[in-house]
C-alpha cells in the first residue's frame, strides 16, 4: 500500500471516530434534557393555612413539565419522591417545605403547625352539687364526685388564687352577690367545671343596705366630657345581663385582641361577654392556673409574643369554656 492510500485510510478513521463520539455525546445530551425538563417556576400548593401536630397533610405539585419530585418537609424526615406526598409533623413548629423539580427548580415556603389538639372526654370533667343560694356569714360545704379524682383546686369567685385543695371543701362569703364556683380536678384545666350560687346578704346586711341613701345624680354631668378615669370606671361595670349566646370570635381575633390589651390599647373586660356565664374565669398561662384578669394585668405593657391560644367552646352559645395560651414576653 504507497502512502497516500495509507494516509486516506486513517483519515476515514479519524472521521468514523469522531462520528461515533459526537453521536453518543448527542444521545446523552437529548437523553439529560428529555429526563430534566426545564420549568420556569416550581408550584405546589397543600389543604390549609396552619395546621396541627399528627395532622395529615396532603401537598400537590403544579408545576407545568414536572417529572421528577424531591420533597423536603423540613422536620429531618426522609425526601419524598413523589407528586403529590403526604405528611404528618409531630411536633409543633414552624417549618421550611422545599420542593426540588425536574433537578433544577425550586419553590420554598413555610408552613405552621400548632400544639397537638386534646381531644376533650365529657365524662372527665369534676362532678359536684351546689345549692341555689347560701347567705353571707354561712358556711358553704361542697365535695366533689368524680371518679378518679386524686387533686382538687376549689375556687368560689372572691378570689384570684384557689381557696381550698381537698375533696370537701368549706368557703364562707364576705359579700353577696352571683358567684361562680369553679373546680379542676387532677390538675387538668381542660376539664373544669363551673357553677352558679347566689350568695345572699345577712339580716344585718339588709339593715345596713336600707340605711344608705341614694346619692342625688348630678344632671350637669355630661359623660361625653368625662375624664377617662370615670370612662374606665364606666367600662368595668359588669353586665348583669350578659347574653347565654354571643357572637363568634376567632381564634385569630381573640390573640390580636389580647396584644392589643398586653399594649394597653384595650381592656381586659372587652373580651369578657365571650366567656359568657363568668366573666373572669380561671385560665391556662404557660401551664399555670390564673384568672383572666390577673393575666390580663400581668401582660400589660409587655411586648407579647402569643406562641400558641387554644378556645374551647360551650356547644350552641359560642361561649369560651377553656383559654389556654403559651406566650413570651
Amino acid at each position: 500500500m504507497n502512502k497516500s492510500n495509507s494516509t486516506a485510510h486513517i483519515d476515514k478513521l479519524v472521521f468514523y471516530l469522531f462520528s461515533i463520539v459526537f453521536l453518543i455525546a448527542s444521545t446523552a445530551w437529548a437523553f439529560r434534557y428529555a429526563s430534566l425538563a426545564p420549568c420556569n417556576e416550581a408550584l405546589f400548593e397543600h389543604t390549609a393555612n396552619d395546621y396541627n401536630a399528627g395532622e395529615l397533610i396532603k401537598f400537590y405539585d403544579k408545576t407545568e413539565g414536572a417529572i421528577e419530585w424531591e420533597w423536603d418537609f423540613g422536620d429531618g424526615s426522609e425526601i419524598s419522591r413523589k407528586k403529590n406526598p403526604l405528611h404528618i409533623y409531630s411536633q409543633e413548629g414552624k417549618y421550611e417545605v422545599r420542593l426540588l423539580v425536574n433537578g433544577n427548580c425550586a419553590k420554598n415556603e413555610a408552613i405552621d403547625v400548632l400544639p397537638k389538639l386534646i381531644m376533650v372526654d365529657s365524662t372527665k370533667f369534676p362532678k359536684f352539687e351546689l345549692p341555689e343560694s347560701v347567705v353571707v356569714g354561712q358556711p358553704l360545704i361542697v365535695e366533689d364526685q368524680t371518679v378518679g379524682a386524686t387533686a382538687w383546686e376549689w375556687r368560689f369567685g372572691e378570689t384570684a388564687e384557689a381557696n381550698a385543695k381537698t375533696k370537701i371543701a368549706e368557703y364562707v362569703y364576705n359579700a353577696p352577690g352571683l358567684k361562680t364556683v369553679s373546680l379542676v380536678v387532677n390538675d387538668s384545666l381542660a376539664y373544669i367545671t363551673n357553677k352558679k350560687i347566689n350568695v345572699l346578704p345577712s339580716a344585718e346586711t339588709e339593715e345596713k343596705i336600707q340605711q344608705i341613701k341614694a346619692k342625688r345624680r348630678d344632671k350637669r354631668l355630661d359623660l361625653r366630657s368625662a375624664p377617662d378615669e370615670f370612662s374606665r370606671v364606666i367600662d368595668a361595670k359588669p353586665n348583669s345581663n350578659k347574653p347565654q349566646v354571643v357572637p363568634f370570635i376567632t381564634k385569630s381575633n381573640f390573640q390580636n385582641k389580647m396584644k392589643l390589651i398586653a399594649s394597653n390599647k384595650l381592656s381586659a373586660s372587652a373580651l369578657s361577654d365571650f366567656f359568657c356565664d363568668d366573666p373572669n374565669p380561671l385560665i391556662e398561662a404557660n401551664g399555670r392556673n390564673v384568672t383572666f384578669f390577673a393575666f390580663c394585668e400581668k401582660i400589660k405593657d409587655e411586648k407579647v409574643n402569643i406562641k400558641s391560644l387554644k378556645l374551647q367552646r360551650k356547644t350552641g352559645s359560642n361561649c369560651i369554656s377553656t383559654l389556654m395560651v403559651e406566650y413570651q414576653n
